[in-house]
């Protein structure tokens, strides 16, 4: 009767563990508990971060930005390219950048430096955004040591899927 008692115990501990085993697969088969529109946002962000940490590691805020800009060149149509060169096509963005000026008095002000509109598509106003995520970014360039000193950039850039 004992070695039965024993049997039956070293069954329930094995059946335990059988079932344990299939939970944790089927769990980890399941998508996750967090909705898609969280998900999604997040990615988006991460995306966003990604692509303007990239844009400051290959020096485009200084070689087409700020050059462009003392040039008078047409630097919107240059960004626009590199930006939708390294998204998803299916994804819209919107950029505006700004430049942080000191005045005399010493106050300080945001000054946009785009003069037309970088983004996809061109005509923003009209994309309906089904999901959507907006970034701020700093970025401090830095000029030669001829140069004088450097200038500080504020980039904001509204990543989403269109609908």
């Amino acid at each position: 009767m004992r070695s039965r008692g024993q049997a039956r115990v070293i069954e329930m501990t094995l059946a335990t563990a059988v079932i344990t085993a299939a939970l944790v697969v089927a769990m980890s088969l399941t998508t996750p508990l967090r909705p898609l529109y969280l998900r999604e946002t997040s990615d988006l962000r991460r995306l966003a971060y990604n692509l303007l940490n990239d844009l400051a590691d290959a020096r485009v805020f200084e070689d087409i930005v700020v050059k462009g800009n003392l040039t008078g060149g047409n630097w919107e149509d240059e960004l626009k390219l590199f930006i939708a060169a390294n998204l998803p096509p299916e994804l819209v963005f919107r950029v505006d950048v700004y430049q942080l000026r000191l005045g005399e008095d010493g106050s300080s002000e945001w000054v946009r430096l785009n003069r037309r509109p970088v983004s996809k598509p061109e005509d923003w106003a009209t994309v309906r955004l089904v999901e959507a995520e907006a970034v701020t970014y700093s970025y401090v360039v830095v000029g030669a040591p001829e140069e004088g000193r450097g200038c500080l950039l504020r980039i904001d850039l509204v990543l989403g899927y269109g609908g």
